[in-house]
């Protein structure tokens, strides 16, 4: 393995093996072997710090908008398994080589597991869940000029059916 392969390794392995925030917090969100995801680990990005700061947005994301969705006493953990972003790397195109193409084929994936709880511990709900989005072109998104749009929407959606409809 390379070194800067490596460092990239190390990097995600410290960044995101973590809690977002203390441990007193409502709601924590741990990448799990954030260095193979779809997206992080194929090392597509030009730099390292973006790949980080593209992850540390969507925990941060979650985080906000889970923590609105909870009841009082309620404590939501979520461990990201996978992560692949909508649009591909499509090496055949020579001058956007470096370049995400968003297609319909090309949906956002993301890779789950959860455990809601109230404060003494008491286990609410719990599962996994494969978080997929085949028609993600055709709606209308929140955040149009966010490049985590379409992850942002999915994770939306998610913690609306999970958390909003009890």
């Amino acid at each position: 393995m390379s070194p800067s392969r490596l460092r990239g390794v190390a990097l995600c392995a410290l960044l995101f093996s973590h809690p977002s925030i203390s441990q007193d917090a409502p709601v924590q969100v741990q990448y799990v072997h954030a260095e193979t995801f779809a997206d992080v680990g194929n090392h597509r990005f030009s730099d390292e710090r973006i790949r980080a700061a593209y992850l540390e947005q969507l925990r941060g994301h979650l985080v906000k908008r889970a923590a609105g969705l909870l009841a009082a006493g309620e404590r939501l953990n979520v461990s990201i398994t996978e992560l692949d972003m909508a649009g591909e790397f499509e090496p055949w195109r020579p001058p956007l080589r470096d370049a995400r193409i968003v297609k319909d084929i090309y949906p956002p994936r993301i890779d789950l597991s959860f455990r809601l709880a109230a404060d003494d511990g008491k286990v609410i709900k719990e599962g996994a869940r494969e978080l997929r989005d085949p028609a993600f072109l055709a709606g209308a998104s929140r955040y149009p000029d966010d490049p985590l749009r379409y992850e942002k929407a999915l994770v939306d959606r998610w913690l609306e059916q999970e958390l909003a409809g009890r």
